[in-house]
Protein backbone atom coordinates (compact mmCIF):
# COMPACT_ATOMS: atom_id res chain seq x y z
CA UNK A 1 0.00 0.00 0.00
CA UNK A 2 1.68 3.18 -1.09
CA UNK A 3 -0.78 6.46 -1.33
CA UNK A 4 -0.42 10.72 -1.63
CA UNK A 5 -3.25 12.14 -0.02
CA UNK A 6 -4.46 15.89 0.74
CA UNK A 7 -4.87 16.51 4.56
CA UNK A 8 -8.32 18.47 3.51
CA UNK A 9 -9.41 14.68 2.30
CA UNK A 10 -7.65 12.57 4.95
CA UNK A 11 -9.66 14.58 7.64
CA UNK A 12 -13.07 14.11 5.38
CA UNK A 13 -12.86 10.38 5.68
CA UNK A 14 -11.62 10.50 9.41
CA UNK A 15 -14.24 13.16 10.62
CA UNK A 16 -16.90 11.34 8.64
CA UNK A 17 -16.35 7.56 10.07
CA UNK A 18 -15.01 8.85 13.38
CA UNK A 19 -18.64 8.33 15.23
CA UNK A 20 -18.74 4.66 14.63
CA UNK A 21 -14.99 3.72 16.02
CA UNK A 22 -15.65 1.56 19.78
CA UNK A 23 -14.13 3.34 22.57
CA UNK A 24 -14.35 0.41 24.48
CA UNK A 25 -11.03 -1.92 24.52
CA UNK A 26 -12.89 -5.26 24.50
CA UNK A 27 -11.89 -5.66 20.91
CA UNK A 28 -8.68 -3.83 19.74
CA UNK A 29 -9.05 -3.28 16.26
CA UNK A 30 -12.35 -1.58 16.77
CA UNK A 31 -10.66 1.04 18.31
CA UNK A 32 -9.16 1.83 14.47
CA UNK A 33 -9.94 3.25 11.05
CA UNK A 34 -9.70 0.62 8.48
CA UNK A 35 -8.45 1.90 5.67
CA UNK A 36 -8.49 0.44 1.82
CA UNK A 37 -6.07 2.48 -1.08
CA UNK A 38 -7.76 1.31 -4.74
CA UNK A 39 -8.79 2.67 -7.66
CA UNK A 40 -7.43 6.11 -7.02
CA UNK A 41 -9.62 5.78 -4.09
CA UNK A 42 -9.02 5.43 -0.19
CA UNK A 43 -12.17 3.78 1.54
CA UNK A 44 -12.30 4.52 5.15
CA UNK A 45 -14.71 2.34 7.52
CA UNK A 46 -14.96 2.02 11.14
CA UNK A 47 -17.50 0.09 13.17
CA UNK A 48 -18.39 -0.27 16.92
CA UNK A 49 -20.64 -3.70 15.92
CA UNK A 50 -23.69 -1.75 16.84
CA UNK A 51 -22.89 0.79 14.06
CA UNK A 52 -21.02 0.97 10.83
CA UNK A 53 -19.76 3.97 9.18
CA UNK A 54 -18.06 3.48 5.34
CA UNK A 55 -16.97 6.45 3.20
CA UNK A 56 -14.21 6.81 0.12
CA UNK A 57 -12.11 10.06 -0.83
CA UNK A 58 -9.49 11.03 -3.67
CA UNK A 59 -6.33 9.80 -3.62
CA UNK A 60 -3.39 8.93 -5.81
CA UNK A 61 -2.87 5.18 -5.50
CA UNK A 62 0.34 4.34 -6.11
CA UNK A 63 0.06 0.62 -4.72
CA UNK A 64 -2.93 -1.07 -3.86
CA UNK A 65 -3.92 -2.16 0.11
CA UNK A 66 -5.25 -2.45 3.39
CA UNK A 67 -4.44 -1.44 6.92
CA UNK A 68 -6.25 -1.19 10.11
CA UNK A 69 -4.58 2.17 12.13
CA UNK A 70 -5.40 3.29 15.84
CA UNK A 71 -7.89 6.16 15.62
CA UNK A 72 -6.86 8.61 18.14
CA UNK A 73 -3.44 8.65 17.06
CA UNK A 74 -4.26 8.88 13.60
CA UNK A 75 -6.74 11.70 13.97
CA UNK A 76 -4.99 13.47 15.76
CA UNK A 77 -1.71 13.45 13.93
CA UNK A 78 -3.39 14.74 10.77
CA UNK A 79 -5.09 17.53 12.29
CA UNK A 80 -1.76 18.91 13.60
CA UNK A 81 -0.08 17.93 9.87
CA UNK A 82 0.80 20.77 7.82
CA UNK A 83 -1.34 21.45 4.03
CA UNK A 84 1.17 19.92 2.14
CA UNK A 85 1.25 16.24 -0.08
CA UNK A 86 1.62 13.37 2.13
CA UNK A 87 2.70 10.00 1.43
CA UNK A 88 1.80 6.42 3.08
CA UNK A 89 3.76 3.47 2.96
CA UNK A 90 2.57 0.29 3.89
CA UNK A 91 5.21 -1.48 6.59
CA UNK A 92 4.83 -5.09 6.65
CA UNK A 93 7.62 -5.39 9.06
CA UNK A 94 5.89 -3.42 12.13
CA UNK A 95 2.31 -3.97 10.12
CA UNK A 96 2.06 -0.15 10.18
CA UNK A 97 2.28 2.81 8.10
CA UNK A 98 5.06 4.94 7.09
CA UNK A 99 3.60 8.51 7.09
CA UNK A 100 6.01 11.38 5.05
CA UNK A 101 5.40 14.99 4.37
CA UNK A 102 7.62 18.01 4.20
CA UNK A 103 10.79 16.90 5.06
CA UNK A 104 9.63 14.63 8.33
CA UNK A 105 8.53 11.40 8.86
CA UNK A 106 6.49 9.43 11.01
CA UNK A 107 5.81 5.54 11.69
CA UNK A 108 2.74 4.35 13.36
CA UNK A 109 1.59 0.90 14.03
CA UNK A 110 -1.24 -0.40 13.48
CA UNK A 111 -3.29 -4.12 12.65
CA UNK A 112 -3.62 -6.33 9.63
CA UNK A 113 -6.60 -5.63 7.09
CA UNK A 114 -8.03 -8.68 7.03
CA UNK A 115 -8.48 -8.66 10.42
CA UNK A 116 -11.39 -6.05 10.18
CA UNK A 117 -14.70 -7.05 10.83
CA UNK A 118 -16.40 -6.44 7.45
CA UNK A 119 -19.30 -4.27 7.25
CA UNK A 120 -21.52 -6.24 5.38
CA UNK A 121 -23.80 -5.97 2.51
CA UNK A 122 -27.74 -6.74 3.73
CA UNK A 123 -29.81 -8.69 2.32
CA UNK A 124 -32.48 -6.69 1.19
CA UNK A 125 -36.11 -6.89 1.97
CA UNK A 126 -36.87 -3.17 1.10
CA UNK A 127 -35.21 -0.50 -0.70
CA UNK A 128 -35.74 2.48 -1.47
CA UNK A 129 -35.02 6.38 -2.33
CA UNK A 130 -35.83 9.77 -0.93
CA UNK A 131 -34.36 12.94 -1.15
CA UNK A 132 -31.66 14.09 1.36
CA UNK A 133 -32.35 17.31 2.32
CA UNK A 134 -35.99 16.21 2.91
CA UNK A 135 -34.62 13.62 5.41
CA UNK A 136 -32.51 15.46 7.58
CA UNK A 137 -35.40 18.08 8.22
CA UNK A 138 -37.54 15.57 9.13
CA UNK A 139 -35.07 14.17 11.48
CA UNK A 140 -33.95 17.29 12.95
CA UNK A 141 -37.63 17.37 13.40
CA UNK A 142 -38.46 14.84 15.63
CA UNK A 143 -34.71 13.26 17.01
CA UNK A 144 -35.06 15.90 20.07
CA UNK A 145 -37.85 13.93 21.39
CA UNK A 146 -35.89 10.13 21.69
CA UNK A 147 -35.38 9.24 25.34
CA UNK A 148 -31.59 9.43 26.71
CA UNK A 149 -32.55 6.44 28.65
CA UNK A 150 -31.12 2.84 27.79
CA UNK A 151 -33.40 0.95 30.03
CA UNK A 152 -36.46 1.46 27.04
CA UNK A 153 -34.49 0.81 24.27
CA UNK A 154 -37.53 1.74 21.45
CA UNK A 155 -37.64 4.92 22.59
CA UNK A 156 -34.08 5.72 22.24
CA UNK A 157 -34.94 4.98 18.59
CA UNK A 158 -37.14 6.45 15.93
CA UNK A 159 -39.90 4.58 14.16
CA UNK A 160 -39.60 4.70 10.11
CA UNK A 161 -42.99 3.92 9.24
CA UNK A 162 -43.92 3.61 5.02
CA UNK A 163 -47.24 3.26 3.77
CA UNK A 164 -47.30 3.49 -0.04
CA UNK A 165 -45.24 6.83 -1.08
CA UNK A 166 -45.45 8.63 2.29
CA UNK A 167 -43.10 7.78 5.14
CA UNK A 168 -43.50 8.47 8.62
CA UNK A 169 -40.97 9.41 11.57
CA UNK A 170 -41.77 9.21 14.94
CA UNK A 171 -40.17 9.74 17.92
CA UNK A 172 -41.08 9.79 21.99
CA UNK A 173 -39.85 9.58 25.29
CA UNK A 174 -43.40 9.19 26.82
CA UNK A 175 -43.38 12.63 27.96
CA UNK A 176 -43.86 13.91 24.27
CA UNK A 177 -44.18 12.96 20.62
CA UNK A 178 -42.73 14.06 17.13
CA UNK A 179 -44.10 12.90 13.95
CA UNK A 180 -42.99 14.32 10.84
CA UNK A 181 -44.37 12.98 7.28
CA UNK A 182 -42.94 12.93 4.18
CA UNK A 183 -42.38 11.52 0.38
CA UNK A 184 -40.20 9.10 -0.63
CA UNK A 185 -39.32 9.01 -4.56
CA UNK A 186 -40.64 5.41 -5.33
CA UNK A 187 -44.32 3.82 -3.72
CA UNK A 188 -43.80 1.28 -1.30
CA UNK A 189 -46.55 -1.22 -1.09
CA UNK A 190 -45.45 -3.91 1.19
CA UNK A 191 -45.18 -1.03 4.25
CA UNK A 192 -42.93 -1.22 6.46
CA UNK A 193 -42.13 -0.23 10.65
CA UNK A 194 -39.27 -0.79 12.09
CA UNK A 195 -36.91 1.51 14.62
CA UNK A 196 -33.65 2.94 13.89
CA UNK A 197 -31.96 3.84 16.92
CA UNK A 198 -31.71 7.87 17.59
CA UNK A 199 -27.75 7.77 17.23
CA UNK A 200 -27.84 6.42 14.07
CA UNK A 201 -30.37 9.18 12.30
CA UNK A 202 -27.79 11.94 13.79
CA UNK A 203 -25.34 10.65 11.92
CA UNK A 204 -27.28 10.02 8.88
CA UNK A 205 -27.96 14.14 9.05
CA UNK A 206 -24.36 14.90 10.17
CA UNK A 207 -22.79 12.90 7.28
CA UNK A 208 -25.12 13.17 3.76
CA UNK A 209 -24.32 16.24 1.66
CA UNK A 210 -27.17 18.50 0.67
CA UNK A 211 -28.24 17.78 -2.68
CA UNK A 212 -28.12 14.21 -3.33
CA UNK A 213 -30.46 11.51 -3.22
CA UNK A 214 -29.95 9.07 -0.26
CA UNK A 215 -30.41 5.16 -0.87
CA UNK A 216 -32.30 3.53 2.11
CA UNK A 217 -32.19 -0.71 2.36
CA UNK A 218 -32.24 -3.33 4.70
CA UNK A 219 -33.90 -6.19 6.40
CA UNK A 220 -35.74 -6.42 9.70
CA UNK A 221 -32.21 -6.68 11.64
CA UNK A 222 -30.27 -4.06 9.86
CA UNK A 223 -30.60 -1.19 8.15
CA UNK A 224 -28.48 1.01 5.70
CA UNK A 225 -28.26 4.89 4.87
CA UNK A 226 -26.00 5.44 1.29
CA UNK A 227 -25.11 8.15 -0.87
CA UNK A 228 -22.44 7.91 -3.18
CA UNK A 229 -19.54 8.73 -0.88
CA UNK A 230 -20.65 7.53 2.01
CA UNK A 231 -22.63 4.37 3.96
CA UNK A 232 -24.19 4.16 7.18
CA UNK A 233 -25.27 0.73 8.44
CA UNK A 234 -26.87 -0.02 11.74
CA UNK A 235 -28.79 -2.65 13.60
CA UNK A 236 -32.56 -2.15 14.06
CA UNK A 237 -34.13 -1.83 17.33
CA UNK A 238 -35.89 -4.83 18.51
CA UNK A 239 -39.43 -4.41 19.84
CA UNK A 240 -42.77 -2.56 19.17
CA UNK A 241 -43.35 1.32 18.87
CA UNK A 242 -46.49 1.82 20.64
CA UNK A 243 -49.70 2.71 18.94
CA UNK A 244 -48.85 7.06 18.69
CA UNK A 245 -52.45 7.46 16.83
CA UNK A 246 -54.41 6.23 19.47
CA UNK A 247 -52.61 9.20 21.93
CA UNK A 248 -53.00 11.93 19.60
CA UNK A 249 -56.49 13.54 20.36
CA UNK A 250 -58.45 14.03 17.27
CA UNK A 251 -60.85 16.67 18.85
CA UNK A 252 -60.21 20.13 20.55
CA UNK A 253 -61.90 22.37 22.94
CA UNK A 254 -59.48 25.06 22.64
CA UNK A 255 -57.89 26.45 19.05
CA UNK A 256 -55.07 28.95 18.80
CA UNK A 257 -53.36 30.88 15.89
CA UNK A 258 -50.22 32.77 16.81
CA UNK A 259 -46.54 33.42 15.34
CA UNK A 260 -44.16 31.19 16.16
CA UNK A 261 -41.19 32.95 16.81
CA UNK A 262 -43.27 35.58 19.18
CA UNK A 263 -44.55 32.73 21.29
CA UNK A 264 -40.70 30.88 21.44
CA UNK A 265 -39.67 34.17 22.76
CA UNK A 266 -42.38 34.69 25.58
CA UNK A 267 -41.31 30.79 26.56
CA UNK A 268 -37.13 31.43 26.41
CA UNK A 269 -38.06 34.43 29.09
CA UNK A 270 -40.24 32.56 31.13
CA UNK A 271 -37.62 29.84 31.19
CA UNK A 272 -35.49 32.19 33.36
CA UNK A 273 -37.80 32.08 35.78
CA UNK A 274 -38.71 28.67 36.72
CA UNK A 275 -37.57 25.99 39.65
CA UNK A 276 -35.88 23.70 37.50
CA UNK A 277 -36.88 20.28 39.15
CA UNK A 278 -35.64 16.87 38.12
CA UNK A 279 -35.17 18.34 34.25
CA UNK A 280 -38.38 20.30 34.43
CA UNK A 281 -38.73 23.86 34.04
CA UNK A 282 -42.60 24.23 34.50
CA UNK A 283 -44.49 27.45 32.91
CA UNK A 284 -48.11 28.29 33.01
CA UNK A 285 -50.16 29.10 30.31
CA UNK A 286 -53.33 30.91 30.71
CA UNK A 287 -55.70 31.20 27.26
CA UNK A 288 -58.81 33.69 27.61
CA UNK A 289 -60.15 36.81 25.91
CA UNK A 290 -57.81 36.99 22.82
CA UNK A 291 -54.97 36.94 25.04
CA UNK A 292 -52.46 33.82 25.61
CA UNK A 293 -50.59 34.28 28.99
CA UNK A 294 -47.23 32.95 29.73
CA UNK A 295 -46.10 33.12 33.55
CA UNK A 296 -43.43 31.50 36.04
CA UNK A 297 -41.64 32.24 38.81
CA UNK A 298 -38.74 31.38 40.83
CA UNK A 299 -37.02 31.94 44.23
CA UNK A 300 -35.01 34.80 41.95
CA UNK A 301 -38.31 36.43 41.01
CA UNK A 302 -41.31 35.90 38.47
CA UNK A 303 -42.30 36.65 35.04
CA UNK A 304 -45.95 37.10 33.39
CA UNK A 305 -46.32 38.39 29.62
CA UNK A 306 -49.58 38.50 27.60
CA UNK A 307 -49.41 37.37 23.84
CA UNK A 308 -52.45 38.71 21.47
CA UNK A 309 -53.71 35.32 19.62
CA UNK A 310 -56.49 33.94 17.67
CA UNK A 311 -58.18 31.65 19.76
CA UNK A 312 -61.68 29.89 18.89
CA UNK A 313 -63.61 27.70 21.74
CA UNK A 314 -62.87 27.65 25.41
CA UNK A 315 -60.57 29.68 28.05
CA UNK A 316 -58.44 27.24 29.55
CA UNK A 317 -55.19 26.85 32.00
CA UNK A 318 -52.63 25.02 31.37
CA UNK A 319 -48.88 23.65 32.69
CA UNK A 320 -45.83 22.77 30.42
CA UNK A 321 -42.20 21.98 30.77
CA UNK A 322 -40.89 25.10 28.98
CA UNK A 323 -37.69 23.35 27.65
CA UNK A 324 -40.21 20.33 26.00
CA UNK A 325 -42.26 23.54 24.37
CA UNK A 326 -38.46 25.17 23.04
CA UNK A 327 -37.22 22.12 21.78
CA UNK A 328 -40.25 21.93 19.08
CA UNK A 329 -40.82 25.19 18.72
CA UNK A 330 -37.18 25.59 17.64
CA UNK A 331 -37.27 22.90 14.46
CA UNK A 332 -40.82 24.67 13.65
CA UNK A 333 -39.94 26.54 9.98
CA UNK A 334 -43.33 28.16 9.69
CA UNK A 335 -44.00 31.59 10.35
CA UNK A 336 -47.31 30.67 12.11
CA UNK A 337 -47.92 28.36 14.45
CA UNK A 338 -51.58 26.18 15.44
CA UNK A 339 -51.86 24.90 19.16
CA UNK A 340 -55.28 22.80 20.29
CA UNK A 341 -55.58 21.96 23.53
CA UNK A 342 -58.53 19.16 25.03
CA UNK A 343 -58.23 20.01 28.48
CA UNK A 344 -55.83 20.88 31.69
CA UNK A 345 -54.99 17.30 31.98
CA UNK A 346 -54.77 16.36 28.15
CA UNK A 347 -51.88 16.61 25.84
CA UNK A 348 -51.47 19.55 24.30
CA UNK A 349 -50.82 19.84 20.18
CA UNK A 350 -48.78 21.98 18.20
CA UNK A 351 -48.33 22.03 14.31
CA UNK A 352 -47.54 24.40 12.07
CA UNK A 353 -49.66 27.16 10.35
CA UNK A 354 -48.73 26.36 6.81
CA UNK A 355 -48.98 22.38 6.30
CA UNK A 356 -49.53 19.61 8.34
CA UNK A 357 -46.80 17.23 7.95
CA UNK A 358 -45.50 17.93 11.47
CA UNK A 359 -47.23 17.21 14.48
CA UNK A 360 -45.46 17.66 17.95
CA UNK A 361 -47.84 16.34 21.04
CA UNK A 362 -46.70 17.65 24.88
CA UNK A 363 -48.18 16.14 27.85
CA UNK A 364 -49.42 18.99 30.98
CA UNK A 365 -47.79 18.87 34.23
CA UNK A 366 -49.91 19.02 37.20
CA UNK A 367 -49.00 21.89 39.57
CA UNK A 368 -50.22 22.39 42.96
Amino acid sequence: MKIIATKENLLTGIQTVQKAISNKNTIPILSGIYMKAKNNKLYFAATDLEIGIECKVPVQVLEEGEIVIPARHFSELVRKLPNTKITFTYLPEIIGLNIQYDEAEVDLKGWLGEEFPVIPDLEEEYCFEMDVNLLRNMIKQTIFATAVDDSRPIFTGALFEIEGNGLNIVTTDTHRLALRTGKINTSYDKGLNVIVPGKTLSEVSRIAKEEELIKIKGNYNQISFETEEARIISRIIDGKFPNYRQVIPQEYKTFVKTKTRAFQEIIERANLFTNEKDGTSIIKVSISDGLLQVSSKSQIGKVEEKLPIYVEGESIEISFNAKYLLDALKVIDSEDLNITLTGSLSPGIIKPGNHENFIYLILPLRTV
